[in-house]
């Protein structure tokens, strides 16, 4: 959750969970965060608390729609004919997926007076983001950051372990960095794991 009170963005809440999201500061805190169904009118309201006042905007990066999702949309086909070549395509959306999480989000948070925008928003909204390409643009990258540890095996095939980590971490220091220059806030809460970080990759 981030806000703007007149000198600039600022980071005022993040969280690993929906859970987490929405519990008190004195709450215990959660050792292990579990996957849940979202429920938007207890997101707001716990975000509305938060803030001490009403959320403008709400982003979630999955694919929304007016109506039913049964594959490729326009927005899909248009990112990745634009980022396409520097590997940030959009998945192809189905009936299945996103699916019905994707219908009750959007429903949920109409109800609650945050109808999906598909042009420009005015007032209270609901966006649909993909935050690959934004990230591309705001570092200036030639391609999708390498960012998943899962994936450093096939980023970066012949180095060890060691290099893999290392070059991990500059990434994740990267995108911090360039998050904390437009909202400050990130590098506080999202501190770094250690250079040492012994897990394999």
């Amino acid at each position: 959750m981030i806000v703007d009170c007149g000198s600039g963005w600022q980071l005022l809440k993040v969280a690993a969970s929906y859970a987490g999201f929405a519990a008190h500061k004195d709450a215990d805190p959660i050792v292990r965060h579990r996957g849940s169904l979202p429920d938007a009118s207890a997101l707001l309201a716990a975000a509305n608390e938060k803030l001490g006042g009403r959320i403008d905007l709400v982003a979630i990066d999955m694919p929304l729609s007016l109506a039913p999702i049964i594959g490729r949309r326009a927005s899909d086909n248009m990112i990745s004919c634009e980022y396409g070549a520097r590997h940030a395509s959009t998945h192809t959306p189905s009936v299945a997926r996103p699916g019905k999480l994707s219908h009750e989000l959007r429903i949920g948070f109409e109800a609650a007076g945050y109808p999906l925008a598909v042009s420009k928003p005015s007032g209270c909204a609901l966006l649909e983001v993909y935050p690959h390409p934004a990230l591309i643009e705001l570092a200036s990258a030639d391609r999708r950051l390498p960012y998943k540890h899962s994936k450093s095996r096939k980023y970066w095939p012949n180095e060890s372990p060691a290099v893999r980590r290392q070059n991990l971490f500059e990434t994740w220091r990267r995108i911090v960095t360039q998050l904390d220059a437009q909202i400050e806030g990130v590098k506080d809460a999202l501190p770094l794991p250690t250079r040492m970080y012994a897990g394999t990759c």
